[in-house]
């Protein structure tokens, strides 16, 4: 281990800390690149981002990210290890589809409505949980899974070896600044003991074990093999670990999933759960889209997981079969890692009414 000298402002602009190079310090900076991305930089203060706050406009950074990490466009990418990162590339897709979902005239109407529609809302439906539910999940899904890869595409020795980091993290130890961001995030007080503090799961450990494999193993007919099998125990962690605990247990969003199948007429208006494999919303080819079936309960783990594997195995044939377009797609997405936030953004007050919001967060320099 070595010693490193780096500038954080913590108490005073100009002070200065000198750190050891641990598996806190390696996680921080995983952090922040997933913060950065979320944010743009402000003209001023040199650690002051302007937070993204439109859920579909994160939600595209997200897919971007995801996409840039599959065609090993981030940093510390190698493009020789092309299609190690698989669960990434599926993910590029679904977080597109989540952005969809939270543009759709049924998730935007829920909004619009205002605070006329409040007294109905909060008697009968919380129409605005599904979208609150979605940005919450995306969000935090990403930090969880997006910092881990950055960890391995720039730490390797350290991941697994080494200083074994992929165990030994925890979102209370890391660096003072970066910990008092994370702890400002949106839903950050309900979500980091629900999850731990992001302790990994034994299905992510096992999908960077397959990862590690995809690397050392040249059969070409073995490969596809090894890539879905870490897709899987990564979608395992994602499903079980992140999304069931922080959004589809909670008791908002379960109870709108479960009247979205009782009542017809909120079944009949509400957007369907669909994985479309391309760069746009929709398509009109069967091959590149999987839908849920209607008897699927969103809600419960092992219901959602049958329809994900069978998406998943749909995804693989599509990425070894028709691998330029996939690819196309992908590309297409990763140029959405900019994509601008709306000029007015507002949000639900826990008083009834809605007001605008403007979110600002210190990203440390480390």
């Amino acid at each position: 281990m070595s010693n490193e000298t780096y500038s954080a402002e913590i108490t005073a602009p100009s002070q200065e800390e000198t750190i050891q190079l641990d598996c806190n310090y390696l996680w921080s900076k995983s952090h922040a690149f997933c913060y950065k991305r979320l944010s743009d930089k402000t003209k001023g203060n040199n650690n002051t981002y302007d937070f993204v706050d439109q859920y579909s406009a994160r939600a595209k950074r997200i897919a971007a990210t995801y996409a840039r990490f599959y065609l090993e466009l981030e940093e510390g990418g190698d493009k020789d290890k092309l299609g190690r990162y698989y669960w990434m590339a599926l993910g590029a897709f679904a977080s597109k589809t989540v952005a969809c979902l939270l543009d759709s005239w049924q998730v935007q109407g829920s909004y619009a409505g205002g605070a006329a529609g409040t007294i109905i809302e909060n008697k009968y439906l919380n129409m605005h949980e599904i979208g609150n539910g979605l940005g919450k999940g995306n969000l935090w899904l990403f930090i969880d899974i997006a910092s881990s890869h950055w960890l391995y595409n720039n730490h390797p020795e350290h991941f697994s070896k080494g200083m074994q980091c992929e165990i030994n993290r925890d979102s209370s130890t890391l660096h003072i600044a970066i910990q008092k961001t994370t702890n400002g995030l949106p839903w950050a007080a309900e979500t980091l003991p629900k999850l731990n503090n992001l302790e990994p799961s034994g299905d992510i450990v096992e999908g960077f074990k397959k990862i590690a494999d995809f690397e050392t193993n040249t059969d070409k007919k073995k490969r596809p093999k090894i890539q879905l099998a870490s897709l899987l125990a990564i979608a395992e962690h994602e499903q079980g670990a992140v999304l069931q605990p922080l959004i589809y247990e909670d008791p908002k969003f379960e109870k709108w999933c479960r009247m979205q199948r009782e009542w017809w007429i909120l079944n009949l208006v509400s957007p369907a759960y669909k994985l479309v494999f391309a760069r746009a919303c929709d398509t009109k080819k069967p091959e590149l889209q999987s839908t849920a079936p209607k008897s699927m309960n969103v809600e419960n783990y092992d219901s959602r997981m049958n329809w994900i594997e069978k998406a998943a195995k749909q995804f693989h044939g599509l990425m070894q079969k028709k691998t330029r377009y996939m690819h196309q797609e992908l590309q297409h997405i990763a140029t959405w890692k900019n994509k601008g936030d709306a000029s007015i953004v507002y949000t639900k007050t826990t008083e009834g009414g809605y007001q605008f919001r403007d979110t600002q967060i210190n990203i440390a320099d480390i």
